[in-house]
């Protein structure tokens, strides 16, 4: 894999943990406004309104997915420096597919439908550079 997808992969893992960060900061009063807007964008019908509960579900999910993104980040240097490493980064596009399957339904059931949009487009940030590179080829 060229440096240039090599930097892509690093870059999108960061903006990842980035995204992440705001959904995180909703487990504080002072820092919900970001998903709140994000929220609100995503179903403009149903505002949100933050408890504790709400404040606890998005802190949490703001946390998992910003280990998300640094276990991506790590294991793509793997993929990088090991000899196996078509067969992690076709493991790893399983890995997506199924957390879009899974979060799409759930978003769609829940009135997020935008949501299942975005989550198109960072998984293409992630599948371009394998699919241009060949990652995903055996």
């Amino acid at each position: 894999m060229s440096d240039f997808w090599k930097t892509w992969l690093d870059i999108w893992c960061l903006a990842v943990i980035a995204f992440d960060g705001i959904l995180a900061g909703a487990g504080f009063d002072a820092f919900e406004a970001g998903v709140k807007l994000m929220l609100t964008l995503q179903n403009p019908i149903n505002e949100p309104v933050f408890n504790d509960i709400e404040r606890f579900s998005f802190g949490l999910m703001g946390a998992i997915t910003i280990g998300w993104g640094l276990t991506l980040f790590y294991f793509f240097r793997a993929a990088h420096a090991s000899n196996m490493g078509n067969k992690m980064y076709r493991q790893a596009f399983v890995v997506l597919i199924i957390w879009n399957l899974i979060d799409g339904y759930i978003s769609y059931r829940t009135g997020f439908q935008l949501n299942i949009a975005s989550n198109l487009l960072l998984s293409l940030g992630f599948v371009i550079p394998l699919y241009w590179t060949g990652k995903l080829q055996r």
